[in-house]
């Protein structure tokens, strides 16, 4: 991910000091049951751009966390509360992160990619199955 260009033109942006911390988000649907199609779930997954591949794609290296479940309901953005409503200050903003070495840094979370299969795309975009999500 640090190779494209994308990165490097985000990063040029940030104050002198500032790092990006691309976020992946990902979805897989997964049956609750085994003896029944209809009950399913839409887990969501949280990972970073700026861990090596290698290391990303290994469930023993905990490098990506499950964050929550996509809902099922329809919701508009007007019956979300303000802390329910995605936010864009953290990644416009950046925020302070302690390191590993104590040293305060500050990051830019800014979600850089979404990985999930064709069926999960249509759902999450509100699309008809058959047309692009895009």
């Amino acid at each position: 991910m640090w190779t494209g260009k994308w990165w490097h033109a985000i990063q040029a942006r940030l104050l002198s000091g500032a790092a990006l911390a691309p976020v992946i988000i990902a979805t897989d649907k997964t049956q609750l049951m085994q003896l029944s199609n209809s009950k399913s779930a839409y887990p969501v997954y949280l990972t970073l751009g700026n861990i090596p591949r290698a290391i990303r794609r290994k469930p023993s290296q905990h490098a990506c966390i499950f964050i929550g479940y996509l809902s099922i309901n329809k919701a508009t953005g007007s019956q979300l509360t303000e802390k329910e409503k995605p936010s864009r200050r953290a990644g416009i903003e950046g925020i302070n992160v302690t390191g590993g070495d104590g040293a305060i840094r500050r990051v830019h979370p800014i979600l850089a990619c979404y990985v999930a299969a064709y069926s999960e795309q249509c759902f999450v975009t509100c699309t008809k199955y058959g047309i692009c999500p895009k």
